[in-house]
């Protein structure tokens, strides 16, 4: 008797003949057969695996669509869901690092740079400034992920809602990077400074229109809600004097959203390479970080002028949108955690720092580290 190996095997070799009878079985004669339009067709799942979908990056499809229109249509968008598939599998990987970060090593880069602070009381200003935009990013691009799962589940895209959650994670993600891709550490904190005194022009407004709302009050609650946002502002006075009185030199406010998002893509660019797509760049050209970025206003802000880039009835540009959406989404998030972690991490490596990162992002950890020393 064989062993338990050779069962499998045979059995393995058995479905795949048995796959191939009936693919072509159900051609009629002198039907062109998938393969003859460039389609690579999967060999039989491993026992227990998922099944895997066929592979289209060879894919003729001007002769498909001179031949079977309709199907070269429903094939094509079976390949846009699929891949969106595959990027919101990837989305989803930046779960655990979003919520759970590694703490900032006492020998890194970011550590260093926090303990050239001059700011009273403040132990880990730059790390910390850094580190809340790129959990931000993570938290966004996962929930997207999360709405399109479960929106394709139901036959359904929710492409307005993902679009914003990904420009959400891509100005996030930009932030970041405008903060720490520099390597001289004078210039990174005097970006950290103006991303501070920034951020207080937004809490100025909080804060007003927060004691409006309490002076209209006259509930129970009123003020005990009160007390407690009044310790908070009290807590956050200091800093912000501090902040403050610093030299206008010693501060530079970042730009605009856009030009937040355009300076940090051309950095990864020249930085992190793109890696290509050989089933969809045969497709569709992928917008950049800064086209898209535009066109999700559309969505973000209501803008009618979007619907012209929106066939009625047809659902094919929203799938192309979406992939641009994840693709950004995911391409600037993932070089502001690999910048982040090739900044927090020490100089050998570390047994009992867990790679709570996605594992794809080890090799880009690993180049941009040694520009941080």
């Amino acid at each position: 008797m064989g062993s338990r190996g050779d069962r499998a095997a045979r059995r393995r070799r058995a479905q795949d003949n048995e796959r191939k009878r009936r693919a072509e079985a159900s051609h009629a004669p002198g039907e062109p057969r998938p393969e003859e339009f460039g389609i690579t067709l999967p060999s039989s799942p491993k026992p227990g695996g998922r099944p895997p979908r066929p592979d289209m990056s060879g894919v003729d499809w001007e002769a498909l669509a001179a031949t079977y229109p309709d199907g070269e249509r429903g094939l094509r968008r079976a390949m846009f869901i699929a891949n969106v598939g595959d990027r919101t599998n990837r989305a989803n990987d930046f779960l655990t690092w979003g919520l759970r970060p590694n703490p900032v090593h006492p020998q890194s880069r970011l550590a260093r740079d926090d303990a050239a602070v001059t700011l009273r009381d403040e132990p880990n200003l730059v790390s910390s400034t850094a580190l809340y935009p790129t959990m931000n990013a993570s938290e966004n691009l996962v929930a997207a992920a999360h709405v399109i799962s479960f929106a394709i589940l139901k036959g359904q895209l929710r492409t307005a809602a993902a679009t914003a959650l990904c420009r959400i994670a891509m100005e996030s993600s930009a932030k970041a990077i405008w903060l720490i891709r520099e390597t001289d550490t004078e210039e990174r904190l005097r970006r950290c400074y103006g991303f501070v005194k920034g951020e207080y022009g937004r809490l100025d407004e909080f804060e007003r229109f927060t004691t409006e709302a309490f002076d209209t009050r006259a509930d129970p609650l009123v003020a005990a809600e009160r007390a407690r946002f009044e310790r908070q502002r009290e807590c956050s006075a200091e800093r912000r004097a501090q902040i403050s009185d610093l030299p206008n030199e010693a501060c530079q406010a970042p730009k605009g959203p856009l030009a937040l998002v355009a300076e940090s893509a051309n950095w990864i660019d020249e930085n992190v390479p793109r890696s290509p797509d050989p089933e969809v760049d045969r497709v569709v050209y992928p917008r950049d970080a800064k086209s898209f970025y535009s066109l999700s206003s559309g969505f973000v802000h209501g803008f009618k002028w979007l619907t012209a880039y929106v066939t009625p009835g047809d659902d094919s540009e929203l799938l192309a949108i979406t992939l641009d959406a994840l693709g950004n989404a995911l391409r600037m998030t993932e070089c502001a955690v690999a910048l982040y972690e090739a900044q927090a991490t020490g100089p050998r490596p570390d047994p009992r720092r867990a790679r709570n990162y996605p594992r794809g992002l080890a090799d880009t950890v690993a180049a941009l580290a040694p520009l941080y020393r």
